[in-house]
């Protein structure tokens, strides 16, 4: 595994060396902002790392060593204190690799609830706030961040997300991309804008799938069947819900990826949903919004294009399938 926490410290450190090298790597605390107050770095209300309970699966399939973990506790309660009711991101740790620049985090959630985060932009900076990389992590693989606890997160900037390559003795830090942030926030405006459908483009479309795709009993299937460019940029996926049980169905995430012609994923999003209801044996049509900055790759011939859904969650005990298109449907994505 790429922590290697013990390579750090030396096996025959003392601890005060141990605290001493752990302050002289720490970088500074940044914060999401989700408690809503101003510039929440400078809040003195603030909870003692030791507080948080240390969540260690954020680290996934990692063989991690008894060493380890006792490592990661032990930088873990070194920590200064966190901001209530904040989430912060603390880098303690830098490491150059033959594959880029690994910044070694806790991602501290000192709330009182679970907190799921999606994209988070980060970018890599100088001491005089020169940016250098900047990347936008996926953030649904780790799961969610459990209520006060601190998650070790390895971000890795690989040398194609750089925009240039600094000294050799440049010291790098990890921030918070607020321009990036800025950004996103702009398309979440597109995406209210352009999500879903108008009264007559849902009675067009769900004309078609009665037509195309009728409900199979006992089955939830999704499925991509148009993809359309939308004006204000963008391209905009509808997908077709059928729902062959004999109750309503709740959609709560659906993912949706787009495929050029020789099948590179050219966006992958997933949408959080709220009250999306099938009823018991019936059709609906949604539209889902990409954003164009979102999209991989320039001039993409939509004629090309496949979009697709890979899997949904559902509430409670409905079983999310995985869902096949017809293929002999002409001028449908799949």
């Amino acid at each position: 595994m790429s922590w290697q926490l013990v390579n750090w410290f030396g096996s025959k450190q003392g601890l005060e060396q141990a605290r001493e090298d752990i302050h002289e790597f720490l970088q500074k605390e940044f914060y999401l902002g989700v408690s809503g107050i101003e510039q929440p770095e400078q809040s003195s209300n603030r909870i003692p790392s030791k507080e948080l309970f240390l969540n260690l699966n954020s680290l996934g399939s990692k063989n991690l060593e008894e060493m380890d973990i006792e490592l990661l506790q032990f930088i873990h309660d070194e920590l200064p204190p966190v901001v209530r009711d904040e989430v912060g991101i603390f880098p303690f740790f830098t490491n150059v690799l033959n594959t880029g620049f690994l910044v070694m985090t806790f991602v501290r959630n000192a709330t009182h609830q679970d907190i799921m985060l999606n994209k988070l932009p980060l970018a890599l900076v100088t001491s005089d706030g020169k940016v250098v990389a900047r990347k936008s992590f996926e953030m649904l693989t780790m799961g969610g961040l459990q209520d006060m606890s601190a998650s070790p997160c390895e971000f890795l900037f690989t040398w194609d997300d750089f925009l240039f390559m600094p000294e050799d003795d440049t010291q790098l830090f990890m921030v918070y991309d607020k321009e990036r942030l800025d950004q996103y926030k702009m398309e979440e405006k597109l995406v209210e804008k352009h999500n879903g459908l108008t009264d007559e483009e849902e009675e067009s479309y769900i004309q078609k799938v009665k037509d195309l795709f009728p409900i199979q009993d006992g089955q939830v299937e999704l499925t991509a069947i148009d993809l359309v460019q939308v004006p204000d940029g963008g391209l905009k996926v509808i997908v077709a819900f059928m729902n062959g049980l004999d109750k309503r169905v709740e959609f709560t995430e659906v993912p949706v990826y787009i495929r050029d012609e020789i099948g590179r994923d050219v966006a992958r999003m997933h949408f959080g949903l709220h009250s999306l209801y099938i009823k018991p044996k019936t059709q609906r049509v949604w539209g889902f919004y990409i954003p164009a900055s979102s999209l991989e790759g320039k001039d993409l011939d939509l004629s090309k294009c496949k979009a697709y859904v890979p899997d949904a969650r559902q509430d409670k005990d409905v079983k999310a399938q995985k869902l096949e298109l017809h293929e002999n449907n002409k001028g449908f994505i799949q």
